[in-house]
């Protein structure tokens, strides 16, 4: 099992790359989505698959680590 986190710059882009992950590398687990404060969007994967870092960097988002990420979100 695997889990990360991304964000993209537009819903559009963050689509895109959810959709990749399930149809083009057959990902399966839990998939989340949704927005940032910023106007950016969140995508956070646990992954029944483990997948190369070289595949997470074809969706195009940024790698961020999501438990910062949390703190940032509740304003600590």
């Amino acid at each position: 099992m695997q889990s990360f986190a991304m964000i993209f710059d537009t819903e559009d882009q963050l689509r895109q790359g959810a959709r990749r992950l399930v149809t083009k590398y057959g990902v399966t687990g839990e998939i989340e989505t949704r927005p940032l404060r910023e106007g950016k969007w969140l995508l956070r994967v646990s992954s029944e698959k483990d997948l190369r870092d070289s595949t997470l960097e074809k969706l195009c988002g940024q790698r961020v680590d999501a438990d910062s990420l949390d703190l940032r979100e509740a304003g600590t």
